[in-house]
């Protein structure tokens, strides 16, 4: 068969079948020649991708914007997870959090952007002498249950005699009122609590030689040794008996500079006991998980 596309834009003219070819109009009895507008497929294809990126994209794009769920929990929420924690119900705040991730928050927010906040709003609570101490440790408690659901620390063996940790003070620092806190709410929520006797920076790293610590902590109050600091954190990751250890920062140097938490080569900082308590048990997580054969 012929091929009846020209050779300019993909259009073809063609004749009735059966009918004879010559002139036309009414006088000859002849029909007027049929245009057939037939486009290409590279045409067809071209002019369906404007329509798509002209009319179809944008609309996708605003309703997508309008039903995405917030980057990450609020204030609000926050408040809501302190509620449930210290309720009557101990399964609503579980309940709370999956609603929280099938809405569409990440488990990577729910953790960084939920429960350590709602841990520190506890200990803000205590502070406050708004709670007693009794309950705080049982909304702790129920905490790092969440922490164990959504971590799947259920599954790893011997977790629980795993919860060692180490607590130093920064070189040629004194342990502070705040160290002591951490140390009650970490031995309140099962952890076994190690403290450096002398100031010398090699202690921490000598200990963690010997003895196997999911987490060592830094307690930072001056901003004068953050070189010191930078060393013995080194120093303890590279002779640490457990070679993924976790390395997290708190006191008040660290509040005034966060970015010294990167900036020395640690793993996280927690504003007060209760936020110590859950961040300790994520930094046993993810050290655990790395070992995993």
């Amino acid at each position: 068969m012929a091929d009846d596309r020209d050779q300019s834009g993909g259009v073809g003219r063609g004749l009735p079948s059966g009918e004879p070819t010559g002139g036309s109009g009414a006088e000859s009895g002849f029909l007027p020649p049929l245009t057939l507008e037939i486009d290409r497929p590279d045409i067809r294809y071209t002019r369906l991708s404007g329509i798509i990126a002209d009319h179809v994209m944008p609309r996708l794009m605003v309703l997508h914007t309008q039903a995405a769920p917030s980057a990450a929990p609020r204030s609000a929420e926050i408040a809501e997870l302190a509620s449930l924690v210290l309720g009557p119900r101990h399964e609503a705040a579980a309940d709370y959090m999956l609603g929280l991730r099938d809405g569409g928050v990440t488990l990577d927010d729910l953790h960084a952007e939920l429960l350590e906040p709602t841990a520190r709003r506890l200990g803000e609570l205590w502070e406050e002498d708004r709670i007693d101490f009794v309950d705080v440790t049982l909304g702790m408690a129920r905490l790092q249950r969440l922490v164990h659901a959504f971590e799947g620390l259920g599954g790893i063996a011997a977790y629980d005699e795993k919860r060692r940790v180490l607590l130093a003070c920064a070189p040629g620092e004194q342990h502070s009122f705040g160290s002591s806190i951490v140390q009650k709410f970490l031995r309140a929520a099962g952890w076994h609590v190690w403290t450096c006797a002398t100031q010398r920076m090699e202690e921490a790293a000598e200990i963690a030689a010997q003895e196997w610590f999911g987490v060592v902590g830094f307690s930072v109050n001056s901003d004068i040794h953050r070189g010191q600091l930078a060393d013995a954190i080194a120093r303890v990751r590279a002779v640490s008996v457990n070679r993924k250890v976790g390395i997290m920062l708190g006191g008040s140097a660290i509040t005034r500079n966060p970015q010294w938490v990167e900036e020395l080569g640690a793993d996280g900082t927690a504003a007060n006991g209760p936020a110590t308590v859950i961040l300790a048990k994520k930094l046993l997580a993810e050290s655990l998980a790395a070992s995993a054969p």
